[in-house]
């Protein structure tokens, strides 16, 4: 079991994280999203797979993923949370009209079916999940 602060803890770190430029996840996503008519893209942080429909990542797409995956499992690590003890986690990239994200949601599942959200604008502010940025 964790505690919830522990949780809140990771989930912003990594949306913090995958909103700044040392995910190299950017501006290629925003290209390639707007290629493919997509305003949001969420990615599996268990499995490590895109699960949005009809979106083609890229090779380099996929591999900044795979490294967003591997930054995910060092702070459970940091943060004393086992990977057995999450059901699910993802993590979501909005666009409205530019490469770079509008916003970012990081979401996570305990075993015991409680979820906790985390959402942060293009900056990587924390901001409430009904208010726009």
């Amino acid at each position: 079991m964790y505690r919830i602060k522990r949780v809140r803890s990771v989930i912003h770190g990594l949306a913090h994280h995958g909103v700044s430029a040392l995910s190299w996840l950017h501006p290629r996503l925003g290209e390639e999203c707007n290629r493919c008519v997509e305003t949001e893209v969420t990615f599996d942080l268990i499995l490590g797979v895109i699960i949005t429909d009809g979106f083609n990542a890229s090779k380099e797409t996929l591999s900044a993923y795979c490294a967003l995956k591997a930054t995910f499992e060092r702070i459970l690590n940091a943060e004393c949370i086992d990977l057995s003890s999450i059901q699910n986690a993802s993590i979501i990239f909005g666009f409205r009209s530019d490469s770079y994200p509008s916003y970012c949601i990081c979401k996570m599942v305990g075993r015991d079916g409680k979820e906790i959200n985390i959402r942060v604008d293009w900056c990587g502010n924390k901001y409430n999940l009904l208010s726009e940025c």
